[in-house]
């Protein structure tokens, strides 16, 4: 496959809205809109970061580009290919493009299964390899991630966390695949095996050329991994920048109250902390207007009426955000 363009993936208003329903009937009453109009393009060999708070729809989104979820609607376009659209052999030749790494390092790798057969299982399922082909395949990629091949025969919980997430890493890039969804891949990690992991992402990266679409909570592991950052709030991206640009500039009140709240070593450093009112309002009552108006001291009275789009600024470079209160072109 050969994009028409450098992004490997193109992401246009996708929604992915789930029913309420209630009675005995299950009558539908109403939607919890988890992903509401999202958009975001990556170029092929790049990282963008997504981040927001639990629950906001970032793992949504992920799930529902890779067709695990079903989505509402919009489309997201790999490689001039619509993903939301393909099936049969078409969609079974796409997954081969792209792999997700799980969350969780625990629950995400079968404890019935050895190290071998979870790594070598979507290779055996694509009729890739066989026999004593797929078993040095296998150790190859093992060896690649920083296991012994000598593991191959190793069951999940003989490991620690950091080398399951290793597992799901060798098992992601079974199938020389173009694009990774990373979904908070290092959040139940020890911070020290945390920066073993992101680095071995980089170095992956660097060496096959693969596309991330990297998602967590920690804004400071998105700084180091990312090229462009994304920041979404009960479903919605609120701004989207380079990650320089981002971390140095936030705009929204938002990103401002996220950036604010990482840990800073040196207290000269430290700011004070810009930490928004009230909670998070659930997805299945979303307010009117800019979805953040509840929280933030400057809302005003159309913030709370109109809800503001995501538009780039004046001579920014690339700097989109969703609020009234900040200079758009």
């Amino acid at each position: 496959m050969a994009s028409t363009n450098n992004h490997l993936l193109d992401v246009k208003e996708l929604r992915t809205y789930f029913p309420i329903k209630t009675g005995l009937l299950q009558r539908t009453i109403g939607h919890i809109k988890a992903v509401d109009g999202v958009s975001f393009a990556i170029p092929a060999g790049k990282t963008l970061g997504l981040v927001g708070e639990s629950g906001c729809g970032k793992t949504t989104t992920a799930r529902t580009i890779a067709r695990l979820i079903h989505a509402t609607g919009g489309s997201a376009t790999f490689d001039s290919i619509e993903l939301l659209k393909a099936s049969g052999e078409q969609l079974k030749k796409l997954r081969q493009h792209i792999s997700i790494i799980f969350q969780d390092p625990y629950s995400s790798l079968n404890p019935r299964m050895t190290v071998g057969s979870i790594v070598g299982e979507p290779l055996r399922y694509h009729g890739i390899a066989r026999g004593s082909e797929l078993t040095d395949r296998v150790a190859g990629l093992l060896k690649r991630v920083g296991l012994s091949p000598s593991h191959i025969n190793r069951y999940p919980h003989e490991f620690s966390g950091g080398q399951r997430q290793r597992i799901g890493i060798a098992r992601a890039l079974s199938l020389n695949p173009r694009l990774v969804i990373c979904d908070e891949p290092v959040s139940a990690l020890d911070v020290s095996i945390q920066s073993q992991i992101l680095n071995l992402l980089r170095d992956l990266q660097d060496e096959f050329g693969l596309t991330y679409l990297f998602i967590a909570h920690d804004l400071s592991v998105v700084e180091y991994i990312s090229n462009e950052v994304a920041v979404m709030y009960l479903g919605k991206i609120v701004e989207k920048a380079g990650a320089k640009e981002l971390y140095h500039n936030p705009l929204h009140p938002y990103t401002q109250a996220l950036i604010s709240a990482i840990p800073q070593v040196d207290p000269a450093a430290r700011k004070k902390r810009a930490v928004p009112q009230g909670e998070t309002p659930s997805l299945s009552s979303a307010p009117t207007g800019c979805p953040f108006h509840p929280r933030c001291l400057l809302a005003d009275d159309q913030c709370k009426t109109t809800a503001p789009l995501l538009a780039e600024l004046t001579d920014s470079n690339g700097h989109y955000v969703a609020c009234w209160k900040c200079k758009k072109t």
